[in-house]
C-alpha cells in the first residue's frame, strides 16, 4: 500500500526567501549621510503566496514595484499585510538583478524620497505590488528616523534565497 501522508520529507532543493533593507538619511544640500539604518526583514505568508502564484502564471502582471514607508515600529510578523501605519509609498526607481544567478540569488529595489515627501519619524518599510493596498512581499523595522524637508532618503531593499 502507498504512503499518502503528506510530508515534505525528501524533497530537495528548499526556497527560503529573506531580506534586508539599508536606509540612507542624507542632508539635502550636500548629499552627506545624516542617518544610516540596517536591517533584517521578514518574507511575509502573502509575500509567499504571491510569489508562488507568479511561477504558476509565468505572467509579470503586478510585479513588486513600490516600497512604502510607514511611523511604527512594531516588529514585523508573517501574517502582516500592510504597514502597521503608512507614510508614503514610492514607486521602484531602480531594480539590481545582477545576482539573479550568484548562489544564493538576489535582487535590490531601490528609490528615493525627496524632501518634499514622507516628513514625519519613520520606523518601517514594506515592498507591494500596488501603488495603494495591493500584495507586501516584505516588511522590516528600524531605529527611528526622524526625515525633515532638509532631507532625502534611500531606500535599498535586498530580496534573496
Amino acid at each position: 500500500m502507498r504512503n499518502t501522508k503528506k510530508s515534505n520529507k525528501g524533497l530537495g532543493d528548499p526556497i527560503y526567501m529573506r531580506g534586508s533593507i539599508e536606509a540612507q538619511l542624507r542632508d539635502a544640500r550636500s548629499g552627506r549621510v545624516v542617518e544610516h539604518r540596517f536591517h533584517h526583514n521578514v518574507v511575509v505568508t502573502s509575500g509567499r503566496a504571491w510569489v508562488l502564484s507568479r511561477i504558476m502564471s509565468g505572467g509579470d502582471a503586478n510585479t513588486i514595484s513600490y516600497i512604502a514607508v510607514g511611523t511604527s515600529t512594531t516588529a514585523p510578523t508573517t501574517g502582516d499585510t500592510a504597514l502597521g501605519s503608512e507614510a508614503y509609498r514610492a514607486a521602484v526607481g531602480t531594480f539590481v538583478t545582477t545576482n539573479l544567478t550568484s548562489n544564493p540569488p538576489s535582487w535590490i529595489a531601490e528609490t528615493s524620497y525627496a524632501t518634499n515627501v514622507a516628513n514625519t519619524t519613520l520606523g518601517e518599510t514594506g515592498l507591494f505590488n500596488s501603488s495603494s493596498g495591493g500584495t507586501m512581499l516584505a516588511h522590516a523595522t528600524f531605529s527611528t528616523i526622524n526625515k525633515t524637508t532638509s532631507n532625502t532618503l534611500q531606500i535599498n531593499y535586498t530580496i534573496s534565497n
